[in-house]
């Protein structure tokens, strides 16, 4: 079973993030996470980021074990460029090209789990116990009784004639 994650138009270049993923391609997620946990760079905040975020999605869409990852695979490619002036001498100006990035990673399972048992798993814990009966709506709104009803009405009477205070502000501006 794959999963997958993807971060586009990361404000990086992908030339910074490429050398930072070849040493973790085809390792444990674990290890990965480990090793990038105190990254210093920018690139590893967002490579952690987004493994993190990879196994959030298999522990909770397929009910798969952090230990039971390895990354299959981990790319930087070129997203959009932002295209900004720099301005030089005698009214000239060079294009500066301010580069993104779309990163993506694909987790795989070491050990394959049958899908049948992931879906029995979910299924158990989604279904109600047999013994409890469900609460109806008359037991959750309170009743609503005549004389409620004009202490509520009291309470809304009290509420339109308190004024908070003088308008600062007398003029309009639409005349």
């Amino acid at each position: 079973m794959l999963i997958n994650a993807e971060l586009k138009s990361a404000r990086i270049s992908p030339k910074k993030v490429k050398p930072l993923l070849s040493d973790l391609r085809k390792r444990s997620v674990s290890e990965v996470l480990d090793s990038l946990r105190y990254s210093n760079s920018k690139a590893g905040k967002m490579i952690y980021k987004l493994v993190a975020s990879a196994v959030a999605n298999a522990m909770n869409n397929y009910n798969v074990k952090i230990d039971n990852l390895k990354i299959k695979l981990l790319t930087a490619d070129d997203g959009a460029r932002y295209k900004r002036y720099w301005f030089r001498s005698h009214g000239a100006a060079d294009v500066r090209l301010k580069r993104t990035a779309h990163l993506r990673v694909v987790l795989e399972e070491i050990i394959p789990i049958k899908v049948e048992t992931v879906k029995k798993s979910i299924k158990a814990s989604i279904s109600t116990p047999k013994n409890s009966t469900p609460t109806s709506v008359s037991n959750v709104t309170p009743s609503l009784s005549a004389d409620n009803i004009k202490l509520a009405k009291a309470d809304v009477g009290k509420l339109k004639t308190k004024s908070i205070g003088k308008k600062i502000f007398t003029r309009t501006t639409n005349k």
